[in-house]
């Protein structure tokens, strides 16, 4: 496998703060105050780093007062900004977002009007999130249904392609959903293994040259018998990291084991010199390190502990 010598892409949790009640949140609405000194030092590493791609994320990153500076300072120094968001505050800050270079928008959509608005705690968050599909498509930005899969959407997944096509959105993003936060609570969000497996299946069948869709599980190769070398599965540590508000590091953004801090340490030190990372990158990882799919699957080292077997595995 080849090592790079920094991330290529990042996610970076801008603020923790948010508007909805999510039950499978990887934070728990703790107010949090913004702290300049530290977002300046996130931000130059990033640079410093050359890292090609920052998803800036939350929380609800437009709650940050200060996103559109932030994404402005990346952009000028050649970086692809992602916003992650849930939609509401979308149309309020429309000609901010497109002035501060944001080129990509991704929004949370669930599922239909009385799943998604139920799940998220929010009246008119539905509405919302497809509003911002919709401008941000009309601005020319490229734009992405994100979709966290649990026990709650199992049988409409098909509906969220369905509507991503209707309104001409650039990609369709599946993602299991990760115990951790409130969802290591609410243990019911969690699918039901032998369903999800079938779905899964069946929105991969669905990709298309109009539509891309993707399935971020990398299950999915194990299931199709696709044991390609060449094909990166599970990334986490190996081309991409997450980033906490306050500068905590952490393989993926839904692994929260921390590899370092960027007030402590710069982010080429910690992705060259972390223990765990380059464990993850030479897949020490117990079970699913001896398994024949170890490089083209690895397991979701997020849903199941950093070493141990993925639990929804089906071998």
């Amino acid at each position: 496998m080849i090592e790079l010598t920094s991330p290529i892409s990042v996610v970076w949790e801008i603020t923790n703060n948010c508007n909805y009640k999510c039950p499978h949140c990887r934070a728990f609405q703790k107010y949090e105050k913004e702290n300049i000194e530290n977002e300046n030092k996130i931000i130059e590493e990033l640079i410093k780093s050359r890292v090609f791609v920052v998803n800036i994320s939350g929380g609800e990153p437009l709650l940050n007062p200060r996103v559109f500076e932030i994404a402005r300072k990346l952009t000028d120094n050649n970086i692809y900004v992602i916003i992650s968001t849930n939609g509401y505050f979308y149309k309020k800050y429309r000609k901010q977002i497109l002035k501060s270079g944001i080129k990509m928008v991704q929004v949370s959509l669930d599922g239909p009007k009385e799943l998604h608005e139920k799940f998220r705690g929010v009246e008119n968050s539905y509405e919302k999130a497809l509003e911002a599909l919709i401008i941000a498509k009309e601005d020319g930005l490229r734009t992405q249904m994100n979709v966290t899969i649990t026990q709650e959407n199992l049988n409409t997944l098909e509906w969220n392609y369905e509507k991503a096509k209707e309104i001409g959105v650039n990609k369709v993003f599946y993602r299991r959903v990760v115990p951790y936060g409130k969802a290591k609570i609410n243990s019911y969000v969690l699918p039901d293994k032998k369903i999800y497996y079938e779905k899964i299946k069946k929105l991969a069948a669905l990709n298309s040259k109009d539509l891309q869709v993707l399935i971020d599980d990398p299950i999915l190769n194990v299931l199709l018998n696709h044991n390609n070398q060449n094909y990166l599965a599970c990334s986490a540590g190996i081309n991409n990291l997450g980033i906490s508000s306050n500068g905590d590091v952490f393989p993926c953004i839904f692994l929260r084991e921390k590899v370092g801090n960027l007030m402590e340490e710069s982010l080429k030190n910690i992705w060259n010199h972390s223990e765990i990372l380059k464990n993850l990158r030479q897949r020490k990882i117990n079970q699913c390190g001896s398994c024949k799919f170890q490089f083209s699957c690895g397991g979701c080292r997020a849903f199941s502990g950093i070493y141990e077997k993925d639990e929804f595995c089906p071998l």
